[in-house]
């Protein structure tokens, strides 16, 4: 098999070498005659050939890979390169079928799909490279630039975001980015030549900058969020979200209202060119005086609007900026407050810790109404996340007072009490929030779990089948009930049917911890 292998890739070597002496500038000399707007794009495309020993180099130090056969991934960069995408699909599965758990190819099939506009097997492909190795920050990268031309910009956010731990230097992704688009190439299929293409490569390079920089200040790196931005700038001067970036990040962290207006000013502009008046309009708001606007109740109402959509797209940080604009407006806008309390608590997937502010706001929430009870029910949760236990059953209790029909409010306090191994009222207050929400997953699954520490273990089990059948794909539903009866009711076959379906879902949801707890389980009854 190998030997066969080694003669397909002489005999691809020297049908490019013989196309490369003769077909690609004899196809050259066509277009010349035929479409001159094409010839400087090929002449680039003989240019790379000078470039592909240091393309190879850049793939191999930064995707390192123990290769059996490290010529036929050459080869494939080499292509990628050339844009003779097709080809280059094709050696990649022979580098695959050499190393099937090489993530370096699946890398760069991505790549090449993406290239040739089918984005659906890119990020298929880009997504194969995480499972076998999730912790290098150049795949994210493609990922995201994947999921944005796709249309998927809350996506391609989350993906950036898990580059800041690995990369929270912006020089890592101007690197990698750079060589991608203008180094390795996109769109440069020598066989679908087009004079209309559908992206502009500057747009996209300059629309991942700016997502970067975003995702830089959501950590707290300025630094790294004010080089980002300033290259998405640079590769494209006509970028209003660069310029509204910038303006923000001077005025709000580095503290240069000078400088800010500047680019606030610009962006303002930019964003009347493209009639989009609404976000002129915020931007004006950013800075000029307050006392300039008119109607300060409908610009409180439109910043609260852009909180809400930004924090629909994960990006909190920006989602407090404009509820803090939205308060300026209208000090007492208890929506204000209580959405910014809710990216506070958001911003801890991040990694940061911000459940201090979130307290603050949702206390300051309830001062400016007090019968509001998703405040208390907020400021308990918080409470619970700081694990101030006897804080959060005193909020939530007084919650009571307020609306004595809020499953929410007996939610919380069952859990305040499991953990502060209140176990018998843990169970009463989770079998209230079960008669008001019954179908809720998420109430059923708890009270199903302080059931199990009052070792109710046949009312345990009729909760959990209550979360299956609500949610029948709920895999933690399906654990606890295979765990119930193997270990409690002493029931088998369900157990082992259960199981085997959570093994399936985890398996779905790439949980493959739990997988392999599953199976040690189900191992254990075959002995």
């Amino acid at each position: 098999m190998r030997r066969g292998l080694a003669k397909k890739k002489i005999k691809k070597k020297q049908e490019l070498s013989s196309f490369k002496s003769a077909g690609l500038s004899t196809l050259g000399e066509k277009l010349k005659s035929s479409n001159p707007d094409l010839v400087e794009r090929f002449e680039a495309i003989q240019g790379v050939e000078l470039t592909v020993p240091r393309l190879v180099q850049v793939m191999e130090d930064l995707l390192p890979y123990p290769w059996d056969d490290i010529e036929l991934f050459e080869e494939a960069i080499k292509l990628t390169a050339q844009g003779f995408y097709g080809e280059a699909v094709a050696v990649c599965g022979d580098v695959l079928r050499l190393n099937p758990t090489a993530y370096p190819a699946y890398h760069l099939l991505g790549h090449i799909f993406g290239a040739m506009g089918n984005h659906r097997e890119e990020i298929e492909h880009y997504r194969k490279a995480v499972r076998l190795k999730p912790n290098y920050p150049q795949i994210y990268f493609d990922l995201a630039t994947a999921y944005w031309i796709s249309g998927k910009e809350k996506k391609s956010f989350t993906a950036l975001k898990n580059t800041i731990p690995m990369a929270p230097d912006f020089a890592v992704a101007d690197y990698w980015l750079t060589f991608i688009f203008d180094r390795l190439g996109r769109n440069r299929d020598i066989y679908q030549v087009s004079e209309n293409e559908s992206l502009v490569a500057t747009e996209t390079f300059a629309q991942i900058c700016g997502l970067l920089g975003v995702a830089f200040l959501e950590y707290g790196y300025h630094a790294s969020a004010r080089q980002a931005f300033k290259k998405a700038v640079r590769v494209c001067p006509d970028f209003a979200e660069g310029h509204y970036q910038l303006g923000m990040l001077h005025l709000k962290k580095l503290r240069n209202p000078k400088r800010a207006e500047k680019y606030l000013e610009a962006a303002e502009q930019l964003y009347i060119r493209k009639n989009d008046f609404h976000r002129a309009a915020l931007t004006h708001q950013m800075y000029r005086p307050k006392a300039e606007v008119h109607d300060q109740n409908k610009a409180s109402e439109d910043w609260l609007k852009e909180g809400l959509r930004l924090q629909g797209l994960n990006r909190y940080q920006e989602a407090v900026d404009a509820y803090r604009m939205a308060q300026g407006f209208k000090p007492d806008f208890l929506d204000a407050f209580y959405n910014m309390g809710v990216a506070y608590g958001c911003m801890e997937e991040n990694g940061i810790d911000a459940l201090h502010k979130a307290v603050w706001v949702f206390k300051k929430a309830i001062d400016i109404n007090a019968e509001f009870i998703h405040s208390y029910t907020a400021l308990g949760a918080s409470y619970i996340k700081q694990n101030e236990l006897e804080l959060a059953i005193q909020v939530l209790t007084r919650a009571l007072g307020v609306d004595p029909e809020d499953s929410n409010v007996y939610y919380y306090l069952g859990i305040a009490c499991r953990m502060n191994m209140l176990t018998a009222q843990a169970v009463d207050y989770m079998r209230q929030a079960v008669a008001l929400k019954p179908d809720s997953v998420q109430v059923q699954f708890y009270f199903g779990l302080s059931l199990m520490d009052m070792e109710l273990f046949d009312e345990a089990c009729a909760a959990f089948r209550e979360v299956v059948r609500i949610k029948p794909d709920f895999s933690e539903g399906h654990l606890m009930l295979g765990k119930l009866y193997r270990e409690n009711l002493m029931d088998m076959d369900k157990s082992t049917h259960h199981l085997k379906k959570a093994e399936k879902l985890f398996v779905k949801l790439e949980d493959y911890q739990r997988v392999g707890q599953i199976r040690q389980l189900l191992s254990r009854r075959s002995k």
